[in-house]
């Protein structure tokens, strides 16, 4: 290799919305090392990007060196990204770096004569090492602190609208058989200090959502309360999100009674509860108080100022259909703001490649290597379990409907049945894993209601209609809940009436709804933070402003 190229450090990223922090660090680390700026282009695109847009962006300037940052969600285009330049630049050279191909040898992804180098593990230095003489070498892992920050005053503008990747620490405490975390050893913290300094670069420059990618953000109980004691002294005017992920096991009276003080909106965290099934935790090495995590989070969630995103995994070893049945139950009921089902992936370089010999797991030859079975869920379960989530997404984490849910549920023996019901509608009606508007969802939850319950289905309908009002701007309601409002002249004329009499005709984004017999005011102006939907008040005599 050519010492001391002209190199493009490329990112796939999954979203506009994400960014890569990988490439902006490496770059960090060459340039404050001495490599020349100017030697090092960095360009993020899409895995929804079509080849020829990428092939473009690459091929648009002269690099000697092209170095991809390789993870699940980008392997597979990545891998055709280099054939592809191998073909028309064999001179080029390619590097690979990223957890993907970090930890096996012979890529079945990647044909041998489709790269030049491979880059294990952490980067930065060895990414440095090999651009100034040509070669690979095994690293110690650096102090963060010799790690520079990678954002500055030339790059922050590329933020705008998308999250900034943030970290504090390296590695976790765990070892779950499913996480690659667990392949590090330790864990290596940032100094107080320069976490201080760059949170405060963040809020000078108006960064809206700062994602810390720490594995477990408060393994140090003491470290974590210090910092968000600091975000909500000092950033609580700022328009500004913080996203933690974090074990909430390991919370105290004290941090949770901390975190109530913190504004709407400010503080988001994500909790991987993954089972509730105590022998499927054991076999998968996670270490956790199931009942201290539920008992926590319902804590967090009274206070209703934090958005809370709790994971499952479907796919488990050691746990059935049956068993997974009750696993969503028990995260259900705390009714968090976002609940994901994922499915087990068998990554390289986890305890679960030694697992999956043992519980005869089928899993998908490419990435990102999902289960397709095990012994203890037959592929039948996991097709089922799929279509389950698709319609969980497109229902309850829309946060669309949450008072028609509410009575939903009490038509059902418990949750899983409610949601198992409506994907089997969804699928009667061929719309599985289908594209379906937000508008027509409501639709088809009518429909459902009346077709499967058959019984108040106008009070249902009300809830619709409410929960309609409460998401979305428009005034072009569903068609199957048209017949709950008034005539238009005389829908226009009550709101003119109503509006005046609050004194509120001037005020934007007020709106009257009508919703059968009840009336609302919405303020369209004001949307909650943490929920995503917008404040309102029942209509009486009694409101005088808004």
């Amino acid at each position: 290799m050519k010492i001391n190229p002209n190199v493009l450090l490329c990112a796939l990223n999954s979203k506009f919305i994400h960014s890569c922090l990988a490439v902006y660090s490496l770059k960090k680390y060459a340039t404050v090392n001495g490599y020349p700026k100017e030697k090092i282009t960095i360009k993020e695109f899409t895995i929804n990007d079509t080849l020829d847009f990428i092939l473009n962006g690459i091929y648009s300037q002269e690099y000697d060196a092209i170095a991809f940052s390789v993870y699940i969600w980008n392997c597979e285009y990545v891998a055709k990204l280099c054939r592809i330049i191998k073909k028309i630049s064999p001179g080029k050279t390619i590097i690979l770096g990223g957890p993907e191909v970090s930890y096996i040898e012979n890529h079945p992804s990647f044909a041998k004569d489709s790269f030049d180098y491979i880059l294990c593990g952490e980067g930065e230095k060895s990414f440095f090492t090999l651009l100034t003489t040509g070669e690979i070498k095994e690293e110690k892992p650096l102090a963060l602190e010799e790690i520079p920050f990678p954002y500055d005053e030339e790059n922050i503008s590329l933020f705008e609208n998308r999250i900034v990747y943030y970290e504090t620490s390296r590695g976790c405490p765990f070892s779950c058989a499913y996480c690659l975390s667990s392949a590090e050893k330790g864990v290596r913290y940032l100094n107080l200090n320069f976490v201080k300094e760059e949170l405060n670069f963040f809020a000078e420059h108006n960064v809206r959502q700062v994602k810390f990618v720490d594995r477990t953000f408060n393994a140090d109980k003491k470290r974590a309360y210090f910092f968000w004691q600091f975000i909500i002294e000092n950033f609580s005017n700022k328009n500004m999100n913080f996203h933690f992920e974090i074990a909430a096991d390991l919370l105290d009276d004290k941090t949770i009674e901390l975190l109530s003080t913190a504004p709407d909106g400010l503080i988001q965290l994500e909790i991987g509860i993954q089972s509730t099934n105590e022998n499927t935790l054991n076999i998968n090495c996670r270490k956790t108080d199931t009942e201290k995590v539920l008992s926590n989070i319902r804590k967090l969630l009274k206070n209703k100022n934090i958005n809370i995103h709790t994971d499952l995994i479907a796919g488990l070893p050691g746990e059935s259909l049956n068993d997974f049945k009750k696993s969503f139950n028990d995260v259900y009921s705390l009714k968090s703001h976002q609940l994901q089902l994922g499915f087990l992936k068998i990554l390289h370089g986890t305890h679960m490649v030694n697992l999956s010999k043992e519980y005869n797991f089928l899993f998908s030859p490419y990435a990102p290597y999902e289960v397709l079975s095990n012994k203890d869920m037959s592929h039948e379960d996991i097709l089922y379990l799929k279509k389950f989530e698709d319609v969980f997404e497109k229902v309850y984490n829309s946060q669309r409907f949450i008072f028609s849910l509410d009575e939903l549920e009490k038509h059902f023996e418990n949750p899983f049945e409610m949601f198992g019901k409506l994907t089997s509608f969804f699928e009667e009606k061929n719309l599985s894993f289908v594209s379906v508007s937000t508008k027509e969802i409501y639709n088809i939850l009518s429909e459902f209601f009346k077709v499967k319950i058959n019984e108040e289905s106008e009070k249902f309908d009300r809830l619709l209609l409410t929960d309609f009002y409460l998401s979305e701007k428009s005034e072009l309601v569903p068609v199957n809940l048209k017949y709950l409002l008034p005539l238009n002249k005389e829908m226009a004329e009550k709101s003119s009436l109503i509006l005046h009499s609050l004194s509120l005709q001037k005020q934007k984004g007020i709106a009257v709804r009508f919703v059968g017999d009840n009336i609302f005011i919405v303020n369209y102006a004001d949307r909650n933070s943490v929920t995503g939907r917008f404040s309102y008040k029942p209509y009486s005599s009694e409101i005088s402003s808004m």
